[in-house]
């Protein structure tokens, strides 16, 4: 061995390998004991050395550097360990969870998810962006997972809607519409928000869609039948209607009612009235509006004939006699008739029994 020498108080020695070519001096070893800061950059470097032996080699000369840079950038970056787009942790990094339904998130390195607004909706687990509800459809809460159909008396014309719009007097809905349809001609309606449009009454008419009222028969030609679309369609000839002194709805939806003319039922299609039970009734049975013949019913629990006998009653609306047909009306989902009176246990999904009990009702309007 030759002569020892020390340097920054580190060992090293010579070596006839490390003599510099161009003097006599000795080149020195780097230190026995590299610093964990020397070991980090030589190992970028070796990562970017491997990068930039494995490029293409038909790149162009500016491509490729380019592409070292990246390399160089990528070695310096090392590994990222931030969430995904779609997941979140309380630091951002892993280990990382994905979003709920109803929620997303869409840049990575998310420490909490964002919900869906109102109008949009998130469907399932891990996604990165809200989806806009579609036209017909609404969404009024946030962080939803998905989006409901336009109730009846409503349309819903826009994607990304939070709350649908009622139809005007003159329109109507059965629910699910983009756009609320108009009352077809010879019917009606003057009210917001409804599900439905009104017969003109007998012996009144109405040749336009969209209108919110009807207008009558001329003293000349005073009958018509329900429904009437036109003014020519009303005729001086009695028909099986009598015409009606009025054309208005109620105000809670009722439609104006019609009555057939005593004459126009045969006497010999009467039946006789059959002998009931005490706490029974005869009540009619209709059939093309005459009476077919008669039933005994109990008015004080008869599903059909609640309170008393029904006659020209529709949607379960109370018949002129006071009786009303519980399993008729609108969106209900349990009923019974007792003591006389419908009695709402339930309605359908969206709907919730009135605060009168008489109806069922949208849940919102509440």
């Amino acid at each position: 061995m030759e002569k020892e020498h020390k340097l920054s108080g580190l060992y090293q020695e010579k070596h006839p390998a490390l003599r510099s070519p161009a003097s006599s001096h000795f080149l020195l070893r780097l230190p026995v004991i590299p610093s964990p800061l020397e070991v980090m950059h030589f190992s970028k470097l070796v990562v970017f050395l491997v990068l930039s032996a494995s490029a293409p080699t038909s790149l162009s000369h500016k491509q490729r550097r380019v592409d070292r840079r990246n390399k160089i950038k990528l070695a310096m970056r090392g590994s990222d360990t931030r969430c995904l787009a779609g997941t979140y942790s309380a630091t951002g990094n892993a280990p990382c969870t994905s979003c709920a339904p109803g929620t997303y998130s869409k840049e990575s390195g998310q420490t909490r998810c964002i919900q869906a607004r109102a109008g949009y909706y998130v469907p399932t687990a891990g996604q990165t962006t809200e989806t806009a509800c579609k036209a017909g459809t609404y969404n009024s809460n946030p962080g939803m997972t998905g989006c409901s159909t336009c109730p009846p008396g409503y349309m819903c014309p826009n994607d990304s809607l939070s709350m649908p719009q009622q139809c005007s007097p003159g329109r109507y809905s059965k629910g699910g519409e983009k756009e609320c349809p108009k009352c077809p001609a010879g019917y009606f309606n003057n009210i917001h928000k409804a599900t439905d449009c009104c017969q003109c009454a007998a012996g009144w008419f109405n040749g336009n869609a969209g209108n919110t009222n009807c207008q009558m028969c001329s003293n000349q030609y005073p009958y018509s039948n329900p429904g009437t679309p036109a003014q020519n369609q009303c005729t001086a000839k009695p028909g099986a209607w009598a015409p009606s002194k009025t054309c208005q709805q109620g105000t809670n939806g009722d439609c104006p009612a019609s009555f057939p003319r005593p004459s126009a039922i045969p006497r010999r299609h009467l039946k006789a009235k059959p002998k009931c039970k005490v706490n029974e009734k005869a009540c009619p049975i209709f059939s093309s509006l005459q009476v077919v013949r008669y039933a005994c019913l109990d008015v004080q629990s008869n599903l059909e004939s609640c309170g008393d006998c029904i006659t020209y009653a529709f949607d379960g609306r109370p018949s002129r006699t006071g009786g009303r047909d519980c399993s008729a009306i609108p969106f209900v989902n349990e009923v019974s008739c007792s003591g006389g009176h419908c009695d709402i246990r339930s309605c359908q999904p969206g709907y919730i029994v009135s605060l009168d009990g008489s109806s069922c009702v949208l849940a919102f309007q509440l």
